[in-house]
């Protein structure tokens, strides 16, 4: 099951360049949009964006909203991951968010006090939830209010550098194959300053290996963060192992670098990694060797991740939300999730589009990803989960390093975010 890649490493370089250019390009002042005595109205698209091709690819989209409504124009302004929710909190508090935001499932929650609840508009632009996944419709739903339309859904995947795999003999992973199996290829293609895989102590990471490895994950039955569950415990402490004891994974260095990880896979340093089908268009824009897609190992409780994906919302300072709801309906239509699943950027939300992202030369990861989709299950959401993963990160390092042990870093956690 493997993807092909044609990209140079030269382009990668170029492209992180790149993408620092497009980024302070693309604005950094914030604020909802304006409107000319014209009527021609511009409004501000706060949205998050890994590379050169994810911002070439919201731009695409950016122009589809404005060949549908020429009156209409985005400002698309876009930061890293990471830095979107701690500029989105800093732009709220003064009330200079943008119009249209990018929303996380995980993430909707924390953020709902900033969106404009929905459901009573969605018809009026011809919105329709029965278009949609179920699960991603869902979850970007709180308290029963639709806050966002979604674009895309997807489980954490596991991603393989297949020249290597093949280059040292070891079999390439199936949708049956397991943690054991996982073990003996990462121990396989440890050698020569390379590693097998790539860790980085963020809750999502984790959270797929707890599940199957524990059939836990880091909410309790109650729905309540709960990260000193005996079973979540463990499957952290697994985690830190493939560093500290297995030595498949190198120790970890603290940065504000939104993927660590996922860039030492492509850079061909790691042969696996855990990322999700949103990140394809990144890995085939910059790896130079050939992709495979593969589920999660299946553990004492089986394969499973948590399924989670990203919409649009509006914020409640927009002064024109059915203006931003018509350009929504573009960002999140038939045509521009067919663009975007085409590039790899998304699996698409809408159900009748997500063949396309099927495209000839990502063929070989039909099955990784629908035996990962079938198996998923519902990511876990909490009001504070930004705050939550932030600590993990930033306490998270020296645990999986082997400087604090692992029950300590998760009380800290608990007692700081719970």
């Amino acid at each position: 099951m493997t993807v092909k890649t044609i990209r140079k490493r030269a382009l990668a370089v170029a492209a992180a360049a790149a993408l620092a250019l497009a980024v302070a390009a693309c604005g950094s002042d914030g604020g909802g949009g304006s409107t000319t005595s014209e009527g021609k109205t511009t409004m501000v698209w706060n949205m998050w964006s890994g590379s050169t091709a994810e911002v070439d690819a919201w731009n695409h989209l950016s122009q589809m909203v404005t060949a549908k409504h020429p009156d209409l124009a985005l400002d698309f302004q876009t930061s890293s991951f990471n830095d979107y929710w701690t500029k989105l909190a800093a732009q709220a508090s003064g009330g200079d968010a943008g119009c249209i935001l990018g929303v996380q499932s995980y993430r909707a929650p924390s953020i709902s006090q900033l969106l404009v609840p929905l459901d009573d508009m969605l018809a009026g632009a011809g919105i329709n939830a029965a278009d949609y996944d179920p699960s991603i419709w869902k979850a970007l739903q709180v308290d029963g209010q639709q806050l966002a339309v979604p674009y895309d859904f997807g489980p954490l995947l596991m991603f393989y550098n297949a020249d290597r795999f093949r280059e040292a003999g070891v079999p390439i992973p199936t949708t049956s194959w397991t943690v054991q199996d996982f073990i003996s290829a990462a121990q396989s293609l440890t050698s020569g300053g390379k590693h097998g895989f790539a860790v980085y102590p963020t809750i999502d990471s984790v959270t797929p290996w707890s599940l199957s490895l524990e059939g836990t994950g880091p909410l309790n039955a109650q729905g309540e963060l709960d990260l000193t569950q005996e079973g979540f415990v463990k499957a952290v402490q697994w985690y830190a192992d493939l560093v500290t004891q297995l030595k498949v994974a190198p120790q970890v260095v603290a940065t504000n670098d939104a993927t660590p990880a996922l860039n030492s896979f492509i850079a061909g340093d790691a042969a696996m990694v855990v990322d999700g089908p949103w990140q394809l268009v990144n890995v085939m824009d910059q790896a130079q060797f050939e992709v495979g897609v593969a589920p999660i190992p299946a553990g004492d409780s089986g394969s499973h991740s948590q399924v989670a994906g990203s919409g649009f919302g509006i914020s409640q300072t927009c002064p024109d939300p059915d203006k931003a709801l018509q350009a929504i309906a573009v960002l999140t239509g038939p045509e521009a999730l067919q663009y975007l699943a085409e590039q790899g950027r998304a699996f698409p939300a809408r159900t009748a589009q997500q063949d396309a992202w099927f495209s000839p030369e990502l063929a070989g990861a039909k099955d990784g990803l629908l035996a990962a989709i079938k198996n998923g299950v519902p990511a876990p959401a909490t009001e504070n989960y930004q705050q939550v993963n932030q600590l993990f990160m930033q306490y998270g390092v020296e645990a999986v390093n082997g400087q604090q042990s692992v029950p300590d870093f998760l009380n800290s956690v608990q007692q700081q975010a719970g």
